[in-house]
C-alpha cells in the first residue's frame, strides 16, 4: 500500500507542476497583451502629438520615440525627420540609435547639407553610431556628379566616420571641379594619416585655387610628415598670404627638422618668404599649436 501513496504523490505533483506552468503563460500573455494594448495607446498619441501645429508637442512625441522607437514607429519619424523645427529634427534623429533603416538614414543623408549647423553635426553624431548602415549609403554618395552643396556635406561627415573606404573614397574627389569640394577634400584627409593622404594632399599643395593650397598645406602640418618640408618650403613663397602662413605653421608643426627648414628660409631671396619665415619663427609653441588648429 505504501508504494501506491508514493505513486499518487508523485502523479499529483507532476499535475500541480503543469498546471502551475500553464497559469504563468497565461499570465505573461495577458501581460502581453496589456503592454501591445499600452503601445498602441501610446502610438496614437504620439502620432497626434507629431501632426500638432505646436512644435513643443511634435518634440514631446520626438523624444518620446528616441526612448520607445521601433519598426512601427518608421512613419512618425519619417514625418519628424521632415519636421520644419531644428530641434524636432534634431530628437527625431535620436530614435535612429534605436531603431535605424537604409530609408530612414538615406533620408537623412539627402538633407544633411540643407540642415542648419548644429543639426547636422548632432545628425553627423548619430549616423557616426549606425556606420554599419550608413557607410555603405555614403559611399555611393561620394560621387563626382552629385551636386557640390551635397558633396561638401557628405566629404565632412565621411570624415567624421573614421572609414577608410570612405577616405579612399573621399581622396578620388582631390581633382573635382569645384574649388568648395577641393578644400573639404583637404579637410578630410587631415583626419587619416597614411602615406595615401599625404600624397594627396601634396598634390594639392599645387591646386589653382589658393584656398586648397591653404587647406593643404594645414593638412601636411597636421600629420607631420617629414617629406613635406620642401614641398612647404617652396609654398613659402606662394603669391597669397594665407598660403605661406599656412605653409610656415606647418614646418614649425614638423619640429626641429621643420623649424630647422623654417629658420634657413629667412635667407632667403624672396621677401615675402623671409617675412613670413621671421614671424612664424618668433611665436612660441603654443602660438603656433592655437593657430594651426584655427
Amino acid at each position: 500500500m505504501s508504494y501506491g501513496y508514493v505513486w499518487i504523490i508523485i502523479g499529483a505533483a507532476q499535475w500541480a507542476f503543469l498546471l502551475f506552468i500553464g497559469v504563468l503563460q497565461y499570465v505573461r500573455l495577458d501581460q502581453r497583451r496589456g503592454y501591445e494594448g499600452k503601445r498602441v495607446l501610446e502610438n496614437r498619441s504620439v502620432q497626434r502629438q507629431a501632426a500638432s501645429h505646436l512644435w513643443w508637442r511634435r518634440l514631446q512625441a520626438a523624444r518620446w520615440l528616441s526612448a520607445t522607437a521601433d519598426g512601427r514607429d518608421r512613419g512618425i519619424i519619417h514625418r519628424l525627420l521632415l519636421d520644419r523645427h531644428p530641434g524636432v529634427q534634431s530628437a527625431a534623429t535620436s530614435s535612429l540609435l534605436r531603431y535605424a533603416d537604409e530609408d530612414l538614414i538615406s533620408l537623412i543623408l539627402e538633407r544633411l547639407a540643407s540642415r542648419s549647423t548644429a543639426v547636422r553635426l548632432y545628425q553627423a553624431g548619430v549616423l557616426r553610431q549606425c556606420s554599419q548602415v550608413t557607410v555603405p549609403l555614403l559611399l555611393d554618395r561620394l560621387r563626382a556628379d552629385v551636386a557640390p552643396e551635397q558633396l561638401h556635406a557628405y566629404i565632412s561627415l565621411a570624415a567624421s566616420l573614421d572609414s577608410l573606404e570612405c577616405v579612399e573614397r573621399v581622396a578620388t574627389l582631390s581633382t573635382h571641379q569645384n574649388a568648395e569640394v577641393r578644400v573639404a577634400v583637404a579637410k578630410a584627409l587631415q583626419r587619416f594619416n597614411n602615406e595615401s593622404s599625404v600624397i594627396k594632399l601634396l598634390t594639392m599643395l599645387r591646386d589653382p585655387d589658393w584656398r586648397v593650397r591653404a587647406q593643404a598645406a594645414r593638412g601636411l602640418g597636421v600629420l607631420h610628415d617629414e617629406r613635406a618640408i620642401q614641398d612647404l618650403l617652396r609654398a613659402l613663397r606662394d603669391q597669397t598670404w594665407w598660403v605661406r602662413f599656412r605653409a610656415g605653421l606647418a614646418l614649425a608643426a614638423l619640429g626641429d627638422p621643420g623649424r630647422a627648414a623654417l629658420d634657413g628660409a629667412r635667407e632667403l631671396s624672396d621677401r615675402y618668404a623671409r617675412d613670413m619665415a621671421a614671424f612664424v619663427m618668433g611665436l612660441s609653441a603654443s602660438s603656433v599649436t592655437e593657430l594651426s588648429e584655427g
